[in-house]
């Protein structure tokens, strides 16, 4: 036998090794990264949700523009101006 023969028999061994433990740990391996996937997900759902709940209320404005009123004699416009004052005091 050969130097080269050796070096390549020597290979084949060091790769059949690890073949053999990539093959042995790649369950587990796949299920963690799985897991992981799924934890970000719901996450990035989660944060999706909040927030375009959160711009969804911010972004409404408050419109104020039609009164109900029991009383027949006050117009809209009345309670409007009534409500835009205590707004801004």
């Amino acid at each position: 036998m050969t130097e080269n023969e050796f070096d390549v028999l020597w290979q084949r061994a060091e790769v059949e090794s690890y073949s053999r433990r990539l093959a042995a740990e790649y369950p587990a391996w796949r299920q963690k990264q799985r897991r992981t996937l799924s934890v970000v997900a719901a996450l990035l759902i989660m944060v999706t949700v909040a927030v375009s709940l959160y711009t969804s209320q911010v972004r409404q404005p408050k419109n104020y523009e039609k009164v109900y009123c029991n009383r027949a004699g006050t117009t809209d416009a009345q309670w409007a101006s009534l409500a835009a004052e205590m707004l801004m005091e």
